[in-house]
């Protein structure tokens, strides 16, 4: 299941239905988890693996993420509009119903901790 997509791609498209993945947007879970819950229900899960692409969230309130880089560049892509407190949410109402075996995180672009390295090196202390 995909859960808090963006507008997808013909070709994303393509592969989801093709796959006939379920998916909830970042709309249908704002306020609830219910489409997860109904899905793990329906498919009887026990143990579930959660992957958490970072990029689901709002760039605003979680800068770490390629969306949010502080040079203002932009990217040609839809950026995240959920909350962190949603996604805990989502997290933790799944693992009241499955066995939360393993959680991946992806997508995280630390752009503050990027340039503060790139500022030592260019520090004689610290330099080559």
């Amino acid at each position: 299941m995909y859960g808090g997509l963006q507008e997808t791609t013909a070709q994303e498209t393509a592969i989801i239905n093709r796959l006939k993945i379920t998916k909830a947007g970042r709309h249908e879970l704002a306020e609830s988890s219910q489409l997860v819950l109904d899905w793990i229900q329906e498919k009887r899960i026990q143990h579930m693996a959660i992957h958490l692409d970072l990029d689901v969230i709002d760039p605003k309130s979680f800068r770490s993420l390629l969306f949010a880089q502080p040079d203002g560049s932009t990217v040609d892509a839809p950026n995240g509009e959920m909350t962190l407190l949603q996604i805990a949410r989502i997290i933790q109402d799944v693992s009241r119903q499955a066995d939360v075996v393993g959680l991946a995180i992806a997508e995280h672009l630390p752009w503050d901790a990027i340039n503060l390295k790139k500022f030592l090196e260019s520090l004689p202390i610290f330099g080559k």
